[in-house]
């Protein structure tokens, strides 16, 4: 009898687990069935919504881009800076997706740091001063002008560089340089004849550059070529021949013959130069980029 009885408990028991997997088996198909039921779902609405943009044309802004986009220039070149000195291995990638620099964009980078070095100078009523107290003052944002020239002027002076574009830049850098002022103590104006010895090397290397293209077959108008005489001549003549005299024999022993310099002597190839230009004028900072920007030409 009691044999019985366990039987009969042991079947309700095996019954009992039958129905809890039969039940279990049950709310996972129905759990499956509505997953796939949700995916669907969220796949027709993905596609709904890939088909609107497509229709509309319009590009759903990422997240990344909206905060970005909120950033000003100097905040996001902070951040590429700080990623290239902590990655330096993704340099190269990251240089790849960054234009080369234009006259127009590279002047327009320099007129603004000349910009914050003027502002920068402390207020007096008898106008700007020039003392050893200003000097220290603006010391910081005219050594980041004379720098930024000289960074970009090692870009345009390359040999990838069309001689029009370099010119033109030499040109543009070298009447900042004119408006640099000069300081009461001597010794404060050493930046600004740096900067003239500097920009006095990348004219050579220019016409040097220019010379070896003609070697090598290329060709430029003579109107391009006395144009580009005339702009070293005035720099040259407002500087009292300081500065630009070696740049100007050069000028005349490399390109001279295009427009009829005789490759004489030094004094002569200056003389022969400046024969041929205008009266010297330097550009005032506020018509710099409005009214003298000369793009690439022959």
């Amino acid at each position: 009898m009691a044999n019985m009885n366990n039987n009969n408990m042991q079947q309700q028991d095996l019954t009992r687990g039958r129905k809890r997997r039969n039940s279990e088996d049950e709310d996972m198909i129905e759990c499956s069935s509505i997953n796939k039921h949700q995916q669907r779902r969220s796949s027709k609405c993905l596609k709904i919504s890939e088909l609107k943009r497509h229709k509309s044309g319009v590009q759903k802004r990422s997240i990344r881009g909206a905060l970005l986009e909120t950033m000003d220039k100097d905040a996001l070149i902070n951040i590429i800076n700080s990623l290239l000195k902590k990655q330096p291995e993704v340099r190269q990638e990251i240089m790849n997706y960054i234009p080369a620099p234009t006259i127009l964009s590279s002047m327009n980078v320099l007129i603004d740091l000349e910009k914050k070095f003027m502002n920068s100078f402390p207020f007096n009523k008898n106008g700007p001063g020039r003392d050893d107290y200003t000097f220290s003052r603006v010391r910081e944002y005219l050594a980041d002008l004379i720098d930024t020239i000289l960074q970009y002027a090692n870009h345009f002076t390359s040999s990838q560089v069309f001689p029009s574009t370099c010119f033109s830049f030499l040109d543009h850098a070298t009447h900042i340089a004119h408006r640099i002022p000069n300081w009461d103590n001597d010794e404060n104006n050493a930046l600004k004849r740096s900067l003239y010895q500097d920009l006095n090397d990348f004219w050579k290397l220019a016409i040097q550059t220019t010379s070896s293209n003609l070697r090598q077959g290329e060709c430029y108008s003579p109107e391009s070529v006395s144009e580009w005489a005339k702009s070293l001549a005035q720099h040259n003549s407002f500087t009292n021949g300081y500065y630009f005299t070696e740049s100007v024999h050069e000028f005349t022993r490399q390109l001279g013959y295009m427009i009829g310099l005789p490759d004489t002597t030094e004094e002569n190839s200056i003389m022969s130069i400046a024969s041929s230009t205008t009266t010297t004028h330097i550009a005032p900072l506020k018509t710099t980029i409005t009214t003298s920007i000369v793009g690439d030409r022959r």
